[in-house]
């Protein structure tokens, strides 16, 4: 249904996995004449490291490349007059690889969406670079504005530099934790995310339209750190959005969606610094 495909202008997403507590074993046999014994186990528990010292060595970090799996799952339904029509589930699935830089304020972040049912692959890429936006999508680059973003670039600029996986977490371990516990080697936080904070990540994303509003609750952001160094997170929400318009008779309708968002990702290279370069052509 072609209304289905305003789905796909208001679906993004800013995404943590556990383990099993490890143990290092040793044992030792004395001979015997008639049997060997085994000394006891010893359990060694990885180091707890403090958020101040968690913190410190977050603000340390100036680049850094990311993998992130996002999945959307969406009920939809759509009513036109009187009539209400129940569309079912509508799942979307991002990957991404991406590089930030904090220091020089530049990232490069490739994208891969599918849409199920369906299961159709689109590939985007988005660069930052002297405070400019450039987006490829369908073959073409094009520099972002006002009116392709429907809203300020600058105000996408500062969001994405506050709400970037490494600042955000950052922002979080100056807050105490609902939870904490080391499993697998790898020490794990889990924070209640404020709905200030989940209206702006989802501005980020969504952009502002004056025929669209959203709710976001329930987020929860688990953080994982290994030898005190973030290795990885996730970010669970749930989401609704309406959407209003007309079609082409000229009558109105409205979209409502409501499901969930998982957002799962790993950080990796950390003070890395890789080239970010402008297209070479775009449309402005």
């Amino acid at each position: 249904m072609k209304k289905l495909g305003i789905l796909l202008l208001v679906v993004f997403l800013v995404g943590i996995g556990a383990g099993c507590i490890w143990e290092n074993t040793g044992t030792s046999t004395t001979p015997a004449a008639t049997s060997n014994t085994s000394s006891p186990k010893v359990v060694l528990q990885p180091k707890h490291y403090p958020t101040e010292e968690l913190l410190k060595n977050m603000r340390s970090i100036k680049q850094f490349t990311y993998l992130e799996n996002t999945s959307m799952i969406l009920h939809v339904r759509i009513s036109q007059g009187n009539v209400t029509r129940d569309e079912g589930n509508v799942t979307v699935i991002y990957k991404r690889k991406g590089y930030i830089d904090l220091d020089s304020k530049e990232a490069d972040v490739n994208t891969t969406t599918r849409t199920f049912p369906g299961g159709a692959a689109v590939f985007s890429r988005q660069i930052i670079k002297d405070d400019e936006i450039y987006v490829f999508s369908s073959g073409t680059w094009q520099k972002m504005t006002n009116e392709t973003l429907g809203i300020d670039p600058e105000t996408i600029l500062n969001l994405t530099w506050e709400y970037n996986i490494v600042s955000f977490v950052a922002k979080y371990l100056q807050e105490e934790p609902s939870n904490t516990t080391i499993e697998n080697d790898t020490q794990l936080l889990y924070y209640q995310i404020t709905k200030e904070d989940l209206d702006a990540m989802t501005k980020l994303f969504i952009g502002s339209n004056a025929n669209m509003t959203f709710n976001v609750t329930n987020g929860i952001l688990e953080v994982r750190f290994r030898d005190g160094v973030l290795v990885g997170g996730r970010i669970t929400y749930q989401m609704e959005i309406r959407i209003w318009g007309k079609d082409i008779y000229g009558q109105g309708f409205e979209v409502y969606e409501k499901g969930h968002v998982y957002d799962e990702f790993v950080v990796r290279d950390i003070n890395v610094k890789k080239p970010v370069k402008k297209p070479l052509s775009y449309r402005a």
